[in-house]
């Protein structure tokens, strides 16, 4: 029984299987259509950087949409803002008819707080966070980023050795560290290159680490501004920006270094940096001379932020803190060439 039945289902297959082959029929589907309101409202980008540059007091931010026949608004929401921090000019982006981009939303921000180099977020969302039309692009959330800073040119200056006392290299060789130059801070372009810059803006950034003391790149930037014959330096303060009419916050205090520094409680601390005193180093004040040794005084400490509270630096585990903070010193050579105003 078993082997007649086996026969028997290998002479029905090729039937059955010729059956379904007829049923066959060539059928078109159409594709689906997004509703006729639909929109498509968004953003290009779900994360977009703007920098802004010293004096600048506002940025625009744009919609684009899929549907674009009529005119229309899309109202927009703030996910993100600390502090009320940002201000829209605008609660709606506007459409005119057949245009795919709205008109721009202007967003102010506050001019008491804003520091230079810092970054601030500003988080937005149109339609819910939910896409309206099935060939919408983009993203209907949007992140906008915004630092303000100067423009800052590393090839244009030599690089330079850095002694240091902190890193014990004060009386020897040192660590190479490369020198910017800040290419839009106070030009007169009326005036012909090189001495076209009224003053000259110099830094080298994340100092500790550029000198290889920190594995991680911290806000202590050593930045300064020199005269047009590269002397008389003095660091980069609010009172130097707001005597140039521009409202920005420069910190010189509580700079992070990148390291940090553990004691016998087991209590880890951020180690900061205050800059003290930057001036030209004797051999080169009278010199006639494009290369300008300079000395920075500063201060370091291991800061508890929870107690506002300076503690000594101690390669030992010590059982309780001390307060207080060292000061040390590091000196450098700018070699300053004529593309440096460039």
């Amino acid at each position: 029984m078993k082997l007649n039945k086996f026969f028997f289902g290998l002479l029905m297959t090729p039937a059955v299987m010729m059956v379904g082959c007829s049923d066959y029929e060539d059928t078109e589907v159409a594709s689906p259509e997004a509703d006729a309101d639909a929109i498509g409202a968004y953003f290009e980008s779900s994360s977009v950087s703007e920098q802004l540059s010293p004096g600048q007091t506002s940025f625009n931010v744009v919609l684009n949409r899929a549907s674009f026949s009529e005119a229309v608004n899309v109202p927009v929401k703030v996910t993100a803002n600390d502090d009320n921090f940002f201000s829209l000019s605008a609660e709606q982006f506007v459409f005119d008819a057949e245009k795919q981009v709205s008109s721009p939303i202007t967003v102010t921000f506050n001019q008491s707080t804003v520091e230079l180099q810092e970054t601030y977020s500003l988080g937005l969302q149109v339609a819910d966070g939910v896409k309206d039309h099935l060939y919408g692009a983009g993203y209907t959330d949007a992140v906008y980023s915004m630092v303000i800073d100067y423009t800052w040119k590393s090839d244009s200056l030599a690089s330079t050795m850095v002694k240091d006392e902190y890193a014990g290299t004060l009386d020897k060789e040192g660590a190479l560290a490369a020198v910017e130059i800040a290419k839009d801070f106070e030009v007169d372009e009326e005036k012909p290159s090189p001495d076209y810059t009224k003053n000259s803006l110099v830094r080298i950034s994340s100092f500790f680490a550029t000198i290889g003391k920190s594995k991680a790149a911290g806000k202590d930037h050593i930045q300064f501004v020199v005269d047009k014959d590269h002397k008389n330096p003095q660091f980069l303060t609010t009172d130097y920006l707001a005597n140039n009419e521009i409202s920005l916050k420069v910190n010189t205090t509580k700079l992070a270094t990148g390291m940090t520094q553990k004691f016998a409680e087991e209590k880890e601390y951020p180690i900061c940096m205050d800059l003290v005193g930057i001036n030209v180093e004797a051999a080169t004040t009278e010199a006639k001379t494009d290369n300008v040794t300079y000395q920075v005084t500063y201060e370091l400490y291991a800061f508890d932020e929870k107690a506002d509270k300076k503690y000594l630096l101690s390669t030992e585990d010590d059982t309780v803190p001390v307060e207080g903070n060292t000061q040390y010193k590091a000196k450098f050579e700018v070699k300053f060439v004529k593309a440096s105003a460039e």
